[in-house]
């Protein structure tokens, strides 16, 4: 490119580059003319970009920082500051120029969507969707904020929204993996594998060499227990790529699933002997050595792959299983402390696991601790309330136990899980007895229906309580005090029923922003 760049003209071009990931073509096409145009701030901008996209994060706040210098309230730069920061693992000191960007520019779609997903990430999944609400407009067309929203409605239980926001994200851009993967995932949680597969074969008719989604559809394949397909697909990857590891490394996957962790090994040597220092192949082959009950070996292999890359949470769980396995407990301990803290939010898994090992232990408190922090984390994974309430159960709790049944109910209904529970011993009092009568009642209908029956009870409840709670106020002030006792009675009741109404008011105003946060 010999002709001199106006400004505007090398802004577009090395936005392009960095668009299609030529870093560093724009960098050198923004070093020939970084002194001349110093002081704008979209070069620095630029500049961010490039480090980011190599991890080289002071180097990318220094150069967003001179560019707020420059045009201190920008929105580019304000929400870049966010990312780079929360990169660098200091989500809290970015969030401080996220939220500066909302007060300044509170419609901007780029703010919105940081926030987005910065509330999802903050387990304040109610504020990610309102976020959503308030700039649909802006936002429905974008695939980033759907796939945003769309976690965070899976986060809250809301399958069939996140199933949706998915689905759109796919149509405004088809070649948006991680929304295929996440439509996948959701496909397989509920069942229905045939459809995560055809999720993908239709993709790779039009992008047929596609290594990522070749490799997800043998899992697909494989979790459908279409066992045949699966290595025949494996094999077709292997020959089409000879020199990856990628297809030995799924056809030894597809092995271990069948049950013969002998052939995972042979595959796994084969992506080894492609690539030696091939992460995802020594963990497999320390999964299959580990099937084989060669656990020497085994760990070795295992500390290998996270010495590789010792970043991969799912690595770190399989050695954290093989060490429960292998009666290493401390040991175990360390590792998911590591995941924990590396993974939050997103380490449900990793607190059942802890759980579910206290609670073999006889330590039941701390596997309740366990389980709410899980709970606290996925609020939408109602399947964690269960073993809750056993253990309350078991610790004497029953009082506590059923406003948790109650919140299971709201979402699974009246189940197989609560027929248990509804005979288990420590049930039987009167009160216990009715409150699973209400709850039967009320988890045998449908979710609009069970919302109608509780603002109604609760309605009548408050009704109740004021004419109840009134005339007797009255007629004790009248009695303690004689007739002065009777306006400072009224005076009382009047503010009783204000702070009521009050309360109600507050209680509906909340419902009806729930309700439309949770429409979409």
């Amino acid at each position: 490119m010999n002709e001199w760049l106006d400004l505007p003209d090398l802004i577009e071009h090395a936005q392009e580059y960095i668009d299609i990931g030529l870093y560093a073509d724009a960098r050198s096409l923004l070093d020939k003319y970084a002194e001349v145009y110093t002081d704008s701030w979209e070069v620095h901008f630029l500049y961010s970009r490039i480090h980011s996209e190599h991890n080289e994060n002071e180097k990318a706040i220094e150069c967003l920082q001179h560019s707020l210098r420059l045009e201190r309230n920008n929105p580019d730069s304000l929400v870049a500051m966010f990312y780079a920061y929360t990169q660098a693992g200091h989500t809290k000191r970015g969030s401080r120029y996220l939220l500066r960007a909302e007060r300044l520019h509170p419609d901007n779609d780029l703010v919105l969507n940081a926030l987005i997903w910065y509330h999802t990430e903050n387990n304040d999944y109610q504020r990610a969707i309102a976020c959503y609400e308030r700039g649909r407009v802006l936002l429905e067309d974008n695939p980033e904020s759907l796939r945003n929203v769309g976690v965070a409605y899976e986060r809250l239980g809301k399958f069939e929204e996140a199933c949706h926001c998915y689905e759109l994200a796919l149509e405004i851009n088809p070649y948006f993996d991680e929304a295929r993967d996440l439509l996948a995932d959701y496909h397989m949680l509920h069942g229905d594998a045939a459809k995560a597969v055809e999720l993908y074969e239709s993709f790779l008719r039009q992008s047929p060499s596609n290594v990522k989604a070749l490799s997800r559809l043998v899992f697909c394949l494989s979790q459908d227990d279409r066992t045949a397909e699966a290595e025949k697909m494996a094999e077709h990857m292997i020959k089409q790529y000879p020199n990856s590891p990628v297809g030995y490394v799924d056809l030894a996957y597809v092995h271990l699933n069948n049950g013969t962790p002998s052939k995972a090994l042979t595959a796994a040597d084969r992506a080894l002997d492609v690539s030696p220092i091939d992460a995802e192949a020594m963990r497999v082959r320390a999964i299959a050595l580990a099937e084989e009950k060669n656990n020497e070996d085994a760990r070795k292999a295992f500390e290998a792959a996270m010495s590789l890359d010792n970043q991969n949470p799912e690595i770190m769980r399989d050695y954290y299983h093989f060490l429960r396995e292998t009666d290493k407990n401390e040991e175990m301990k360390k590792v998911v402390d590591q995941v924990i803290e590396q993974e939050k939010p997103y380490c449900v898994e990793d607190y059942w696991f802890l759980a579910d090992y206290c609670r073999e232990q006889g330590e039941n408190l701390q596997a309740f601790d366990y389980l709410r922090k899980a709970y606290r984390s996925m609020p939408g994974e109602k399947e964690l309330i269960p073993p809750m309430v056993d253990i309350l159960l078991d610790s004497n709790h029953t009082r506590l136990a059923l406003p948790f049944l109650k919140r299971y109910v709201e979402t699974k209904g009246w189940n197989t899980v609560m027929n248990k529970f509804a005979r288990h011993k420590r049930f039987r009092g009167k009160w216990s007895q009715e409150g699973l009568r209400f709850l039967r009642f009320y988890g045998q209908h449908n979710s609009d229906f069970r919302e109608f029956i509780f603002n109604r009870y609760f309605k009548y409840s408050l009704l109740v309580s004021l004419a109840v709670t009134l005339p007797l106020l009255v007629l004790l002030s009248a009695t303690l005090l004689g007739k002065a006792g009777v306006p400072i009675a009224l005076g009382v009741a009047a503010l009783l029923v204000a702070t009521t109404k009050g309360i109600a008011l507050i209680i509906r105003r909340t419902r009806i922003r729930y309700k439309k946060a949770a429409e979409g």
